[in-house]
């Protein structure tokens, strides 16, 4: 599907991959949708994306994707303000790191609530519009932690999984219909929320990640929207991920033994306190 003058809804879309996606559409002619929570941080946004040369209608709607309720009604606030619909981009989450021996249970709740059962609501909310037009695309924007994962990431990783998991049956159940679905698994990138993840990070999950390369919002959004427009199902930024993704998939024993001896060399060095 060529993203040019089409209309986009976008979750998370008022700061990181959401926002830069959002300018990247406008520049193309899109009108756009950005749904988020904040609505003071939204109308900002809003007003960014609107002032892209070439934009077309940009509209700001506050939605709690934890929420039934919200997200219904804003499904039907972005339809009628954009006047149809064509992309819905599922784009919000978060992180929080912390090992399972110390995270409480409402942490790994209130995860699962906003990444991944807040994609499911907005699918659901969304897709019947695209079903009963036969035709439309769907981009599930889950993680590299959504196909791998180490020390720390046990809460976030468990729901970015499930993301994964849900878009291969979902990509066929829409299929007959018209409505194509993709899956993007973003690398590290430089955005307010991985800010907020870092603050309390364990020197462990340091240690194990490393100097992994960190891309901008606006080049992790560029290959987020390529996918879209490719149709192709699994989307990744960069060779090093790709690498990745096919060795978690056929030598997973090797991404376990390279991360593995990462956390062994720390606790040798620092022990678990780091």
């Amino acid at each position: 599907m060529e993203l040019t003058r089409k209309k986009v809804a976008i979750s998370g879309g008022s700061s990181g991959i959401g926002l830069a996606a959002a300018k990247l559409l406008a520049a193309r002619g899109c009108d756009v949708a950005l749904l988020a929570r904040g609505a003071e941080r939204l109308e900002s946004a809003r007003a960014e994306v609107a002032a892209v040369p070439g934009a077309g209608t940009v509209i700001a709607v506050s939605v709690d994707v934890t929420d039934d309720a919200s997200v219904a009604v804003g499904a039907a606030a972005v339809i009628e303000g954009l006047g149809g619909l064509d992309v819905v981009i599922a784009n919000q989450g978060y992180a929080r790191c912390a090992t399972v021996l110390d995270a409480p249970i409402d942490a790994y709740r209130e995860i699962l609530d906003t990444n991944y059962l807040g994609h499911v609501r907005l699918v659901k909310a969304f897709a019947p519009h695209l079903v009963a037009q036969k035709q439309g695309a769907i981009c599930l924007v889950t993680s590299m932690l959504g196909f791998m994962s180490f020390y720390g990431y046990s809460a976030y990783s468990g729901s970015k999984f499930a993301i994964a998991g849900f878009a291969e049956a979902v990509r066929q159940e829409l299929l007959p219909h018209g409505v194509e679905l993709t899956v993007f698994y973003p690398p590290t990138t430089d955005t307010p929320g991985l800010e907020a993840e870092n603050q309390d990070k364990p020197a462990l999950t340091w240690a194990i990640e490393g100097s992994s390369t960190q891309y901008t919002s606006e080049q992790v959004a560029t290959v987020m929207l390529q996918g879209v427009e490719t149709r192709r199902f699994v989307n990744m930024v960069g060779a090093e991920a790709w690498f990745i993704y096919r060795a978690s998939r056929w030598a997973p024993w090797l991404v376990r033994w390279i991360l593995d001896s990462a956390l062994w060399k720390h606790v040798k060095q620092k022990g678990l306190a780091g």
